[in-house]
């Protein structure tokens, strides 16, 4: 999988070693949690289309996500915006437990979606992190790596020397 430092939500290049993720400590997921804001340049549609490559969402879990309160539910909501301003939800996560958010796992692998039919086309993209529940709570810890990939490291790994029978 190869990182584009201007496709990125969270994290810094090389992308080499877990000093490149982005510490998620202090913060309070509220509706404008957000990451960086990618700016296309351009209005246009990212979303899935005829062919390879398809643009990718790659969210990656460095150090676990933890928080005080064991009620803590996070949900990430990638979003696009024609002004930067206001924000459309493409596609959630939905509410899940910090546990969902364990060190070296993978979350929400997805393809970017197309815009909603009848739609404008998004200029910038943001991945936002919601809390939810009746108590939103601080993350005590935690590491995130997230952007825009053509392709991910998704397929099964092989032995090397091994015969088909």
């Amino acid at each position: 999988m190869l990182l584009d430092a201007n496709l990125i939500f969270w994290g810094s290049a090389p992308f080499a070693s877990a000093s490149n993720f982005t510490s998620l400590a202090g913060i309070i997921p509220t509706a404008s949690t957000t990451s960086l804001v990618i700016d296309l340049g351009v209005a246009r549609d990212l979303g899935i289309g005829d062919g390879p490559p398809n643009p990718k969402l790659h969210c990656q879990i460095g150090t676990a996500i933890t928080s005080s309160s064991a009620g803590v539910r996070l949900n990430l909501q990638f979003q696009g915006s024609t002004d930067s301003s206001n924000w459309t939800t493409y596609v959630e996560t939905g509410a899940l437990a910090t546990s969902a958010f364990a060190a070296n796992t993978v979350v929400f692998k997805i393809d970017v979606p197309h815009r909603a039919a009848g739609a404008a086309l998004p200029r910038y993209y943001r991945l936002n992190i919601a809390g939810t529940g009746s108590t939103v709570e601080t993350i005590s810890s935690g590491t995130i790596l997230a952007g825009i990939v053509l392709q991910q490291d998704s397929s099964p790994f092989y032995p090397n020397n091994f015969s088909a029978v």
